[in-house]
């Protein structure tokens, strides 16, 4: 089967090209990279599938959640049983072949005087010259290739010019799976031989220690000794991919990362990533409405909001998801599909992706579980019938229906890239003093000297902008849902007229556009309840955090049903006028 890959960011697609295609270990190499247009991913080797983890067992064994709609095709014990149990792959699953001729330079610019370009490839004529001699070296792979030797070596030095003319890149490890329990029981041995190979110049000592989470979930600091460089690993929980898009998450890192909007992604393995350290801490939830960060916040989401093009990360989503699904053809699964067909078996119709917050909300309303605090909320709260466990899920899609038709015929929210998880947490800053300095004139600062990041970006899907920034809103309020601390979305609130000139990057926007955007904001005050709601009663059934998820998402399902009691109310109000 297929070993690693290089996922590069060139002229806004996202390509894999394999590690091997680099190595000089291989006759043809990089002439094979350089002259043929082609490169097949999908070689016919043999696989053994791995057991499933006994977290998808429970959930299969419950035919619960497990119907859910997984794009992320590097999981394969989802998309292979999947797979073996209907007959057909997903639509995606047709098998990729790289077109190598598409890698650009990062500008799309030509290269002349420093290289020449041929079938995409560019060869540098002078190494000094092109800045090849201050390449850093420990962002080569070295999984099944070689890369030492001197500067001089034609083919470490092509590789190195290659990589460091797609500054964003990362290396993809379909197959290699970090066993938490394994490493916390051996000092972080297969973690600490996965860095040395990512990274050859690691060599001595690593320091590893956990940052949050336990065995299911966990974010690690991984310190070089020598160097004291320091990179953030994450390891996502067994299950989690059933209602997060890993592939999306991977793809949106590296496109932000292009746009300086994230550290740089080093590595993405079966359930993990490795990427860059910001210095900084998070925000508190009592800090999102301080006066020395809001502005500054409300500025780096508009930003970010105007800043990412939406048909790079579903152009790189569709890539990274071909590539895998080639790979799983290979696998056992296609035999027993084959077999199942053989026998005349009935074939399911795949499932669609889900490709922005629509779709997402209708495949978590597909199965969540019908438990009694789902239906006991609903119950209570809808006019229409009495809800039942059995009749709940129901309900809650004729409820979903109402809300997507109401929105969209209540204002004309544009559709960005959204982060689509803005809560304090996942805000850094430098230092209260930096951020207090950009503020203290009361006027915004440039953009590029804002010094608030974003991180997490596991959500992050495209969604109408009021979504998003009532999303942020709906986070003052934090995870004990004090109400009263989220901001009324009201043009007599300074707080709201503050925020939304932040937004718009114009300390001077009119009264008309501040409204316009506030009166945006309000109408989608009520779906991050129902969002988060719903999450929260299907992290009931699959979290092994020890956290009340039912009771949590019956607190923001609430949540939404006040928005609608309101804005029914206002809107009869309004035509009674």
């Amino acid at each position: 089967m297929s070993g690693p890959v290089y996922c590069i960011l060139s002229g806004g697609a996202v390509h894999c090209v394999p590690v091997a295609a680099f190595s000089h270990t291989n006759d043809e190499t990089l002439d094979k990279l350089a002259r043929s247009p082609h490169i097949s991913l999908a070689p016919a080797l043999a696989h053994t599938l791995p057991p499933l983890s006994p977290a998808s067992l429970a959930i299969k064994r419950k035919n619960l959640l497990y119907t859910l709609n997984n794009p992320s095709l590097s999981d394969l014990e989802s998309d292979v049983s999947r797979a073996m149990l209907t007959g057909l792959p997903s639509q995606d699953e047709d098998e990729h072949v790289l077109d190598a001729g598409f890698l650009r330079a990062p500008d799309g610019k030509s290269r002349a005087g420093l290289a020449h370009a041929e079938n995409g490839i560019f060869h540098q004529k002078n190494l000094a010259s092109a800045g090849l001699a201050n390449v850093d070296a420990s962002r080569i792979i070295d999984i099944g290739t070689r890369f030492s030797g001197d500067a001089d070596d034609e083919y470490t030095a092509a590789t190195l010019a290659i990589l460091h003319d797609y500054s964003t890149h990362a290396v993809y490890l379909p197959q290699y799976s970090v066993d938490l329990k394994e490493n916390l029981d051996s000092d972080y041995t297969q973690i600490k031989t996965l860095l040395t190979k990512i990274f050859p110049a690691w060599n001595g000592p690593i320091a590893i220690k956990q940052l949050t989470g336990g065995i299911t979930n966990m974010l690690l600091s991984c310190c070089h000794e020598e160097s004291q460089q320091t990179l953030l690993m994450r390891v996502y929980g067994q299950g989690t991919n059933l209602i997060i898009d890993r592939n999306r998450e991977f793809v949106s890192h590296l496109v932000l990362n292009s746009l300086e909007l994230a550290p740089a992604v080093h590595a993405r393995f079966a359930n993990g990533l490795i990427y860059g350290y910001l210095p900084g801490r998070s925000l508190h939830p009592s800090e999102l409405s301080d006066t020395r960060f809001f502005p500054l916040i409300a500025q780096q989401l508009g930003n970010w909001h105007n800043s990412i093009n939406c048909e790079y990360i579903e152009d790189g989503v569709t890539t990274i998801r071909k590539y895998s699904a080639s790979l799983k053809t290979q696998a056992q699964a296609r035999l027993e599909i084959r077999h199942k067909h053989a026998n005349g078996e009935a074939k399911e119709r795949p499932k669609k992706s889900v490709n922005n917050i629509w779709d997402l909300i209708e495949e978590w309303i597909q199965i969540v579980p019908p438990n009694e605090a789902l239906a006991g909320v609903f119950d209570e709260n809808s006019a229409l019938q009495t809800v039942t466990q059995e009749n709940v899920r129901d309900v809650v899609m004729q409820e979903f229906k109402w809300l997507k038709k109401t929105l969209r015929l209540e204002t004309k929210s544009p559709v960005v890239v959204s982060h689509c998880d803005l809560l304090s947490g996942n805000i850094i800053i430098p230092s209260p003093e930096k951020c207090a300095e950009k503020c203290l004139s009361g006027k915004l600062p440039r953009l590029e000297d804002n010094p608030i990041q974003f991180i997490d970006y596991e959500y992050m899907l495209p969604a109408p902008r009021a979504f998003d920034i009532a999303n942020h809103f709906a986070e003052w309020q934090g995870f004990d849902c004090n109400r009263g601390a989220i901001p009324e979305p009201s043009s007599t609130n300074p707080v709201m007229v503050s925020w939304c000139k932040g937004y718009l990057n114009d300390a001077e926007a009119s009264q008309d556009q501040v409204d316009g955007l506030i009166d945006e904001i309000a109408c989608y005050y009520g779906m991050p309840g129902f969002y988060w709601g719903i999450w929260a009663m299907i992290q009931s059934e699959l979290s092994t955090i020890d956290f009340n998820y039912a009771e949590y998402g019956k607190l923001r399902l609430e949540e939404y049903w006040l928005w609608k009691k309101q804005f029914l109310s206002l809107r009869t109000s309004s035509q009674d006028e």
